[in-house]
């Protein structure tokens, strides 16, 4: 009898591990399983043909400290979805990856510099003539504005001339100002435009949908309300490389149309909004986003 028992016991366990192992290497292997023949096979320009040729991609990406404790801050660490779609392309031109954190103000200086091949930073403030994007946006989400139940906005007319909070590369930053001539204030990241929403630095906060739908099932963020739903970023979260190369950047967009069509885009979104969810929800443990 015991022995049986043991036996169960330890098919259970070997069945958890093997499981937990499994769910490890999708999430380490999937990045590779895109390299796929009629992806791998296109022609690739002098941009990609350099990456190739060097041995390793480089990408610029966000950047921004994770939320830590008033004593001990963290440095600037990748977007982590910037660098899912970083990997990504990295994969499926069988090469390794290398990532470069960026500002706005330092995106720039990266290309003439020469220190980057490629850039993965939502939607850009300004593109210089030199640079060029990839049609398609990997940026797939429909966004939502949230407010105080109680607080100055309680409709989406009263967005007129407030000032709402979003990330840095947020597409939803537009997206306020043309449809309801709402002042948008950029922040370093989405976990930042969300620490100053609930600090009142801004009369609302926008975001992806599914990031402040998950939030507001939080007993903290009782106090807050969804106000305007279905936003569309009216510019594109591309990827950019210098101009002048159009085999690579029709590379780019072809690997955007495979990861629309195949479910990477989707499921790096549902990654992103766990984890921001999460960075978020340590706010109210006393930890606070450095800048």
């Amino acid at each position: 009898m015991t022995e049986r028992r043991l036996s169960k016991r330890g098919l259970i366990v070997a069945g958890t591990a093997a499981l937990a192992v499994a769910v490890v290497i999708a999430g380490i292997g999937g990045a590779w399983a895109f390299a796929t023949p009629a992806l791998s096979s296109l022609p690739k320009g002098p941009v990609l043909a350099h990456a190739i040729e060097r041995g390793k991609l480089i990408v610029g990406v966000r950047r921004y400290p994770r939320p830590a404790p008033p004593e001990a801050p963290t440095p600037p660490e990748p977007d982590g979805f910037d660098a899912t779609l970083a990997r990504q392309l990295a994969a499926s031109l069988g090469v390794p990856l290398e990532l470069v954190g960026l500002n706005p103000a330092t995106q720039e200086a990266a290309w003439r510099e020469g220190r980057v091949d490629l850039l993965v930073a939502g939607v850009p403030a300004q593109t210089a003539r030199d640079i060029a994007a990839a049609p398609g946006s990997y940026d797939i989400g429909r966004g939502l504005v949230v407010a105080l139940r109680r607080g100055k906005v309680q409709e989406e007319s009263a967005l007129r001339g407030a000032s709402v909070c979003v990330g840095e590369g947020s597409g939803y930053a537009d997206a306020v100002s043309q449809r309801y001539g709402a002042q948008p204030r950029s922040y370093p990241s989405s976990v930042h435009a969300a620490s100053a929403f609930m600090a009142g630095e801004c009369a609302a906060l926008a975001e992806d949908g599914e990031v402040l739908e998950r939030l507001m099932q939080n007993e903290e963020w009782r106090f807050y309300k969804p106000l305007a739903s279905d936003l569309r970023p009216p510019s594109d979260a591309a990827i950019r490389l210098p101009a002048g190369d159009a085999v690579s950047r029709d590379y780019l967009a072809a690997a955007l149309r495979r990861w629309r069509a195949d479910g990477t885009l989707a499921r790096a979104q549902g990654a992103r909004a766990g984890n921001l969810q999460f960075e978020i929800t340590l706010l109210k443990d006393g930890f606070v986003c450095h800048s």
